[in-house]
């Protein structure tokens, strides 16, 4: 990976991760299903939102909600990106469908809104 000076890359764990830092990109894909049930799911969806600045914007993919269920996971894309919505402004949604059913998932954009002070 090419060196940049201006990009910090961090893999964490999306329940534990703290920062005082606040960052312009979130990246979060395929991973929010496996950590447990709604309430955790919806916790780590606050994390993620609390770590992401003012105008900054997160990219999320997930295996679909049907998908999931069927694996055993308490959500997927549909229900997360809902509660995404609840904090954050979907920017665009893109479905991709696979070979098969287990492969259809959704990629969305959102940015956190620019608080007025």
């Amino acid at each position: 990976m090419k060196e940049t000076p201006h990009i910090s890359w961090i893999i964490s764990d999306v329940q534990q991760f703290s920062s005082d830092e606040l960052f312009d990109l979130i990246v979060v894909a395929e991973v929010l299903y496996y950590v447990g049930d709604l309430v955790q799911i919806r916790a780590a969806v606050r994390n993620l939102v609390g770590l992401l600045a003012p105008g900054g914007q997160l990219v999320f993919g997930s295996a679909r909600d049907a998908n999931c269920e069927r694996w055993g996971h308490a959500a997927g894309a549909e229900t997360t990106i809902a509660m995404l919505n609840e904090s954050l402004t979907e920017i665009e949604c893109i479905e991709c469908r696979g070979a098969s059913i287990n492969e259809d998932c959704l990629l969305a954009l959102f940015r956190k809104p620019i608080s007025a002070s």
